[in-house]
């Protein structure tokens, strides 16, 4: 997949692109004769859309906010989903962490980058969707591309139905000016939508790809959201249905031995990895969304949760309950569990930062601080060294089989109760580090708890807490019984306005039917 961002011209077609997929369409319904005229430096709807080439470059248009500094690459990365989970406690900074803090406005430049390139996703893969059927080509190639655009479309659907709450429902391309006035749709429908988009990329994608196109989505990874949306909307049976084709197919998938191989560079694409962003180190790349020329595409969002001291941003520590939970159980052979080490860091003999001595990185209050190690590039003296946004590239991986293994566990048991099959996903997940099985015969109550155990353990800071917390219904229990959650910033948790992130305030200005969401009004 990295390559297909290399060409510098491909990434210049891309503005191309979505300037033939709006603008000349709005140009043609004014009704103003003196505005109908032919832009020279545009090419027509009409000139677009014709080969089997114009279909896959309109395709890997749909891919390209994923890793851009405002997609993943760092806003999405971090910003919009680390920081607003109850495992982090991030420091105030002003425009940058207000999500984290729930200082959020209409205006916040970081909630309005996230938003825009999640529905950038979502309007170019509906062009795909709309344009390729009437191509001329290879059935078959054309299935997997519109497979893949379905894909891509019920990802952004997703994210902005999971972090903005109330979002319009945008199925085809924008051609004309009033197609730009839509009102937000219900969640029920939006989430219908979801569903169907990935069940037609499952029915179109294949198992794997070659080396050359890694990152593409895959039959794996349609499978894992569509369990996962089925999951978030309480089909607890189709869920488990889902998340068990997968356990499956051990041929694809199988958890790794060493857990922290799942955020290191040198193991990228492992076994474990269902699906995971392709980051590429880009230190001359410019700061712009997925729709300039040389976007940066490396993993930026480390620099807003690395240590301070290592970072020029705000940062932030973890809550001392995701260390307490760590140190809650032993090993079979009475250690620490070996996530911990992966996951957090800590005073303890031989802990680094980086490439230092913990107890010469950090001083006074700092040192009996927990910071976060998961993610972070040890093989660099900081966040940012050498000195740019787009350097490291240690893959995101978005969706990995522990996941999936924990999910499963838990539609079973929301099911009915959990079987011999539930306790065997979730202990395999334990068994890799070492940890002894889960208590038998526990009831529904006591399942769910330890279910829900698990998933901090094996996932804290990878970006799902706060979608857990959302769909769970505790977010705001958790944040109002908890204040200490966000000592470092003073955030104040407002129950009803900080499940979701305020619609940008650019979008109300210019469609009188978007509404805001409730507390940011």
């Amino acid at each position: 997949m990295k390559k297909i961002f290399e060409n510098n011209k491909l990434l210049r077609f891309f503005i191309l692109l979505l300037c033939l997929v709006t603008v000349p369409a709005l140009l043609q319904n004014c009704s103003k004769k003196n505005l109908d005229v032919t832009n020279p430096n545009a090419l027509p709807v009409t000139a677009f859309w014709k080969t089997k080439g114009d279909a896959e470059k309109g395709l890997v248009a749909c891919y390209g906010p994923l890793t851009s500094i405002q997609g993943w690459g760092r806003m999405l990365g971090a910003i919009l989903t680390i920081q607003r989970g109850d495992d982090v406690n991030p420091f105030p900074s002003t425009g940058v962490q207000d999500a984290g803090t729930f200082l959020s406005t209409p205006v916040d430049g970081r909630v309005g980058e996230g938003w825009g390139e999640l529905n950038a996703i979502v309007a170019r893969a509906n062009a795909v969707i709309f344009n390729v059927p009437n191509i001329s080509m290879d059935a078959a190639e054309k299935a997997r591309i519109l497979g893949e655009a379905y894909f891509m479309r019920g990802l952004g659907h997703f994210y902005l139905v999971n972090l903005w709450g109330n979002i319009p429902l945008i199925l085809k391309p924008i051609e004309a000016v009033n197609d730009l006035f839509i009102s937000q749709s219900p969640q029920a429908d939006v989430w219908a939508s979801i569903i169907a988009d990935f069940k037609d990329a499952q029915s179109r994608l294949p198992d794997t790809w070659d080396a050359n196109n890694i990152g593409r989505a895959t039959w794996g990874a349609a499978t894992a959201m569509l369990g996962k949306s089925d999951l978030f909307t309480q089909k607890w049976a189709d869920a488990a249905t889902e998340f068990k084709k997968i356990i499956d197919k051990p041929a694809l998938y199988k958890l790794v031995p060493n857990y922290q191989d799942n955020f290191l560079e040198a193991t990228n694409n492992n076994a474990e990895s269902i699906w995971e962003l392709q980051y590429q180190s880009t230190p001359t790349g410019n700061w712009g969304t997925s729709g300039t020329a040389n976007p940066l595409r490396g993993q930026a969002w480390e620099a807003d949760v690395a240590p301070v001291g290592y970072t020029s941003q705000g940062t932030t520590t973890v809550n001392q309950w995701v260390f307490n939970l760590f140190m809650e159980q032993k090993t079979k052979d009475n250690k620490i569990d070996p996530r911990a080490y992966a996951t957090i860091n800590w005073d303890y003999p031989g802990a680094k930062v980086y490439q230092d001595d913990f107890q010469k990185a950090l001083n006074g209050a700092n040192r009996n601080k927990i910071w976060v190690r998961k993610y972070l590039n040890y093989d660099r003296t900081s966040s940012l060294t050498p000195g740019s946004w787009g350097y490291a590239n240690n893959n995101r991986r978005m969706i990995r089989l522990a996941d999936v293994l924990l999910m499963y566990a838990e539609a079973k048991n929301e099911a009915g109760s959990a079987d011999a099959t539930a306790y065997g996903a979730i202990n395999s997940v334990r068994a890799r580090a070492n940890m002894p099985d889960i208590t038998p015969g526990l009831g529904q109550a006591a399942f769910r708890v330890a279910v829900r155990r698990e998933r901090a353990l094996e996932l804290s800071l990878e970006g799902d807490r706060v979608l857990d917390l959302l769909r769970w219904g505790t977010m705001a229990d958790v944040f109002i019984a908890h204040p200490e959650y966000r000592s470092n910033s003073g955030g104040v948790f407002v129950k009803g306005k900080h499940e979701y992130l305020p619609i940008p305030q650019n979008d109300i200005s210019a469609n009188p039917k978007i509404k805001q969401n409730p507390g940011y009004q």
